[in-house]
């Protein structure tokens, strides 16, 4: 584990602790190991052994997964030989229905809308840095996608729903659908792509995006 040391402002390779307001100078680091502020011990940055294919990778599974969850029944109950099942929207719905109005629309915010942007903006940094032009991902997209993180609580969905699971088994026979296996994938997916697709990661993505693009543009031209 690297800290890096307190320099002057004189330095034009600077890092501002984001907790106790710290300047460090940047180290360069290894792939996996990380640096530390020297005075609060708070984590400025890892040098993640991720690449952009991979990370591009675990976005499209989290895409994949999010369809699964809105699209199959979460579970079904049998009672009495009378099956019934219900998918995300649904739920949703039964409990506006129901009166339940503020919640929801929070379960439609946060388990629906806020994960499928949340996705959908990670997809397009990901694959401008890969396609396109990498210095369009690097300003607002990446400033939305860090605004939007915290709407997105598909694991305390998760949490609420397992609550439910125990109070309900000794009224009916539940059968999981392919909605919650998903569900429950796609909280450990999410986690990776957070980890993974960090301001840093996709600025050192972009420069190397950028200096490829330009060596291959230097190579094209020397050989016309």
């Amino acid at each position: 584990m690297i800290r890096p040391s307190p320099i002057p402002l004189t330095d034009n390779k600077l890092i501002v602790c984001h907790e106790c307001d710290l300047i460090c100078r940047g180290a360069v680091l290894a792939a996996g190991e990380s640096a530390n502020c020297p005075r609060c011990h708070a984590s400025l940055y890892r040098n993640s052994r991720a690449t952009l294919d991979q990370a591009l990778a675990v976005a499209l599974t989290s895409a994949i997964l999010l369809l699964i969850l809105n699209s199959f029944p979460l579970l079904a109950l049998k009672v009495q030989q009378v099956t019934r099942d219900t998918t995300l929207f649904h739920a949703a719905l039964s409990m506006w229905d129901d009166g339940m109005h503020i919640i929801s629309l929070l379960v439609v915010l946060t388990t629906m809308l806020a994960p499928a942007l949340q996705i959908a903006v990670a997809l397009y940094v990901l694959c401008t840095l890969k396609f396109g032009d990498a210095g369009r991902a690097v300003g607002v997209p990446m400033r939305f996608l860090q605004k939007i993180r915290p709407w997105s609580m598909v694991e305390v969905f998760m949490l609420g729903l397992l609550v439910s699971l125990v109070k309900l088994q000794n009224l009916a026979d539940i059968v999981i659908g392919p909605a919650l296996w998903s569900c429950a994938a796609m909280i450990c997916v999410s986690a990776a792509l957070a980890s993974i697709l960090t301001p840093r990661n996709v600025w050192v993505w972009a420069h190397q995006q950028g200096l490829g693009r330009a060596a291959y543009m230097g190579e094209t031209h020397a050989g016309t």
